[in-house]
């Protein structure tokens, strides 16, 4: 058990909460003097918060397990719905929404609420399942993934409250998830039960995966905007 627990934290904080940070320090490296500092670590501190409330709540519920009869079948219909519930209300909070640089507080909550969650999810798969190096690779490599892809949400619903849009943007983006959780659960499937037999389905679920959250990412990054105000650090 201690084993487990030591090789779940050093994997899950190397691919997800150390990814999440080095990524959050690129985005705001030119503007973070314009950004109010407190503000930063209330964003960064919520998106832990709410990602591992998230995923204590699908973990308790056995949202994200395996069932004979269903197969993954409430992790791909149920999962997005909480996922992105907790991510509009963390996103949507006066704190962060009302000020000029809220899609750079959004993408630091975004990030850190994916890396909780992603965080959590391994160390349950390593307590369930036997893991071997490639499922440890495949695992980590969706769980960076989701990071991405929850980051580039979550200024994409910074965007969209700006409009007025927040919930409707949120709600696109949970049917989007939806779709990757399918490809996620293709994957699972084949490392923990061998239902395909063959490493291409894992392979190819996660290049899809990887490239849809790359894109929701870069694209949402490209309309970050400029901050030219100075902001007062308080």
């Amino acid at each position: 058990m201690d084993s487990i627990i030591f090789q779940g934290n050093v994997i899950g904080m190397l691919a997800y909460i150390v990814s999440a940070m080095l990524i959050f320090s690129w985005i705001i490296k030119d503007v973070e003097q314009k950004l109010v500092e407190r503000k930063l670590y209330v964003a960064c501190g919520l998106g832990v918060v709410l990602g591992t409330g998230s995923d204590i709540i699908m973990i308790l519920g056995g949202i994200n397990g395996y069932s004979e009869n269903t197969g993954y079948a409430s992790k791909i219909l149920v999962s997005p719905i909480i996922l992105f519930i907790f991510l509009f209300i963390g996103v949507n909070r006066k704190t962060f929404k009302e000020e000029n640089g809220a899609s750079y507080y959004s993408a630091g909550l975004g990030l850190f609420y994916g890396g909780a969650g992603e965080f959590w999810k391994l160390l349950v798969a390593e307590e369930v399942h036997s893991l071997s190096t490639f499922d440890y690779f495949i695992i980590s490599a969706f769980g960076f993934s989701t990071v991405l892809f929850l980051g580039g949400a979550a200024m994409w619903i910074s965007y969209g409250i700006k409009r007025g849009e927040g919930a409707r943007i949120a709600s696109r983006f949970t049917i989007l998830y939806l779709i990757l959780a399918f490809l996620n659960a293709l994957a699972l499937e084949e490392i923990h039960y061998g239902i395909y037999e063959t490493v291409i389905v894992p392979l190819i679920s996660l290049l899809g995966f990887f490239i849809i959250s790359l894109a929701v990412f870069h694209q949402a990054k490209l309309r970050l905007p400029v901050i030219s105000k100075k902001k007062r650090n308080r």
